[in-house]
């Protein structure tokens, strides 16, 4: 029950982690910081959308109080749980999606940081130890 509940969601963070560090390593590799920039930009450039895609969710979630409070036979609150379900997921993907582009944005700010302050001496520059600050945070 709970411990498998909780092992799932441990397991749900590999494949997007996996995505990011690859993505900075890749960006790194082409175009430097620069590249990181470029990504971070290309996944703040559709957090409208994942933005909007979070909102669903309260919505989805006030159609299942109303027809309960409204006293609707079971079936519509049957439908209205489904909806309740997708909304939580589409919340937790915009949510994730969010935490992503912050990790990418906060690495070109600092970035950016280290380099109008002449500082080189930052091994968090080197695109193979944020993926492994990545990995090591996606670790229990």
């Amino acid at each position: 029950g709970i411990i498998y509940g909780l092992a799932l969601g441990y397991l749900s963070c590999i494949v997007p982690v996996l995505c990011l560090g690859l993505t900075i390593l890749i960006a790194h590799s082409l175009c430097g910081m620069f590249g990181v920039a470029l990504g971070a930009l290309g996944m703040l450039g559709t957090m409208t959308m994942a933005l909007t895609i979070d909102a669903y969710g309260p919505i989805s979630d006030n159609a299942g109080g109303i027809a309960e409070m409204a006293g609707l036979p079971e079936t519509v609150r049957g439908l209205t749980d489904c909806l309740d379900a997708a909304g939580n997921t589409t919340a937790a993907i915009g949510k994730g999606f969010a935490i992503g582009s912050a990790a990418l944005v906060s690495l070109a700010l600092f970035g950016a940081f280290t380099v109008r302050a002449k500082v080189s001496s930052v091994d968090i520059l080197n695109p193979w130890v944020f993926t492994g600050l990545l990995f090591g945070a996606m670790m229990p």
